[in-house]
C-alpha cells in the first residue's frame, strides 16, 4: 500500500532519528539562534514532529512550526499538548510560506532543504526573506552530496522493533544529483503486520549554488560550517548555513 511521505513514519520518527548526537547538534543550533536572532519571534520550517520547535519554545522563543506533512504536524500537536506547551503548527510548503507578521528568525533543521529541487531554491529563499524582518536570521542545514551519494545512496537499512519493522532502500541518481528512497513499513496490528510503502526524494546541492541563491534572495551569508560551527572536511555529511536578511 503506497502512502504519502511520513504518514506512517510520523508515528515513529522521533524514536528513529533521536539520539545523543542529535541533541548535541541541536544544542549548538539553539546557541546560534540565541546569539544572532534580532528578536524572540520565529518559525521552524520543516518542523516535522516538532522536536526542535519545542526546544526553541522551552528556551523562551515565540516560535511556530510549519511542515508540509499533516501527519507530522498531528504528532507535533499531540506531543506539545502532552507537554503543556503552546505552539501554533501550520501546514505549509516552504517554497511559498505566508505569515501574518515578519519574524526575527527562521530555522530549517534536519535536511529540509534537501527536499527542495535546485530549480526551486531561489523561490524558497525568497519566500523565507519575505517572512523575515530586516536583519532577521536564517539557519538551515544540508546533507552533503557525499552523504547522499556514498552514505545513503545505493544502500539498504533496516530495523525491527516490537511495534514496527522497516526496510529502507536508497538509490543515487548521479545525473540528477538526487537519492530516491523507498521505505517499506511493517506495522503491527494485533497479531499481524500491515505493510505500507513510502517514497521520498532528496536532492544534493552544491555549496556555491546555495550561496548564490541566498545572495540573490537578499541574504548576507555569515558562515558555512560543519554542524558545530567548525571547518568543513572533505567527507562532511552535514553543512550548516547561517545568514541574515539585508
Amino acid at each position: 500500500m503506497a502512502i504519502s511521505p511520513y504518514e506512517v513514519l510520523s508515528k515513529y520518527y522521533q524514536k528513529i532519528i533521536y539520539d545523543n548526537e542529535y541533541d548535541k547538534w541541536t544544542d549548538y543550533l539553539l546557541t546560534v539562534v540565541k546569539e544572532k536572532s534580532p528578536s524572540v519571534s520565529g518559525v521552524d520550517i520543516g518542523c516535522g514532529t516538532g522536536i526542535f520547535t519545542r526546544k526553541l519554545k522551552k528556551a523562551g522563543f515565540d516560535v511556530s512550526g510549519v511542515d508540509i506533512s499533516q501527519p507530522m504536524l498531528t504528532v507535533a500537536e499531540t506531543i506539545s499538548r502532552k507537554e503543556r506547551i503552546k505552539i501554533d503548527y501550520i501546514k505549509g510548503d516552504m517554497r511559498n510560506i505566508a505569515l501574518f507578521k515578519k519574524v526575527g528568525f527562521i530555522t530549517v533543521v534536519n535536511d529540509g532543504i534537501n527536499y527542495v529541487e535546485q530549480k526551486d531554491l531561489k523561490k524558497t529563499f525568497n519566500s523565507f526573506s519575505k517572512c523575515l524582518q530586516k536583519g532577521g536570521l536564517l539557519v538551515f542545514d544540508l546533507s552533503t552530496q557525499y552523504k547522499l551519494q556514498f552514505v545513503l545512496g545505493n544502500n539498504m537499512y533496516g530495523d525491527d522493533s516490537e511495534d514496527l519493522s522497516y526496510l529502507w532502500l536508497s538509490e543515487y541518481d548521479s545525473v540528477e544529483n538526487k537519492v530516491d528512497i523507498s521505505i517499506s513499513f511493517f506495522e503491527k496490528q494485533g497479531e499481524t503486520y500491515k505493510r505500507y510503502n513510502e517514497y521520498q526524494t532528496q536532492y544534493a546541492h552544491d555549496i556555491g549554488f546555495i550561496e548564490t541563491a541566498l545572495i540573490d534572495s537578499g541574504f548576507e551569508i555569515l558562515s558555512v560550517t560543519n554542524p558545530y560551527g567548525q571547518d568543513i572536511l572533505s567527507k562532511e555529511e552535514r553543512i550548516l548555513f547561517v545568514a541574515v536578511k539585508k
